[in-house]
């Protein structure tokens, strides 16, 4: 993240924001840093009328400038990475347990470890696919309402009401925000079929783990998880 240093902030500031479908956003306007000289933060000014500090970790750089990504979407990568590795080590110890590379009261102990921050991720899975649902939800609502505009446009220009330059311009920018909220559905479902996914995953041994992940949406082909047992 180029922004990441104070160093390296003054490249951002005024620089604008766009989500991950290519939205304009808003402006960085100012930054947070440690006394180490680390930034921590971004100051955004929203749509000329909201300002907020977003966490460094939520931005990257685009073309078409600072990419920001959406709270509930940067929950759920996280939300899937850590259910990857959990599930992972638990198939790892399993197979070790089983083949007597470790000894019971070793086994014993990294399990419950391992089940418990199962049990804490879980939890939050929940309350991130609420968040995600719930915008779901909201973009539905969106693509229902651009369609129904789409369709009361069309119905004056064929009835002669405005003239075919303002319509094709209008009809153009509609559709465009049309396929963008398909494309940030399609993204949301995609997040939340992937964290129940891989909530499903059994417990078996930890080639079957690796195996899953291959398949899995959130994971890059021909970047196999590596497994460790401990941190």
């Amino acid at each position: 993240m180029v922004c990441e240093s104070i160093e390296k902030v003054a490249e951002c500031l005024n620089k604008p924001v766009v989500d991950p479908y290519g939205r304009r956003l808003g402006y960085i306007v100012s930054y947070y840093s440690n006394a180490d000289g680390r930034v921590y933060a971004l100051e955004v000014n929203f749509n000329e009328v909201e300002y907020r500090e977003v966490p460094i970790e939520r931005f990257s750089v685009s073309v078409e400038g600072v990419l920001l990504i959406s709270e509930h979407e940067y929950n759920a990568t996280l939300i899937e990475n850590r259910l990857k590795i959990v599930k992972a080590r638990l198939a790892s110890l399993e197979d070790l347990y089983s083949k007597k590379e470790i000894p019971a009261h070793i086994y014993e102990e990294f399990k419950k470890k391992l089940e418990e921050e199962l049990a804490k991720l879980k939890s939050s899975a929940r309350e991130v696919k609420e968040a995600l649902r719930k915008r779901i939800h909201e973009v539905e609502g969106l693509i229902a309402e651009v369609e129904k505009s789409i369709g009361s446009l069309k119905t004056s220009y064929l009835s002669g009401e405005i003239p075919e330059k303002p319509y094709l311009e209008a009809l153009s920018s509609m559709k465009k925000s049309l396929e963008i909220l398909v494309k940030e559905k399609e993204s949301l479902k995609r997040h939340v079929d992937a964290i129940e996914s891989l909530e499903a995953l059994p417990l078996a041994p930890a080639i079957g783990v690796k195996q899953a992940e291959k398949t899995s949406p959130s994971q890059p082909q021909g970047q196999p998880m590596q497994v460790v047992l401990i941190e």
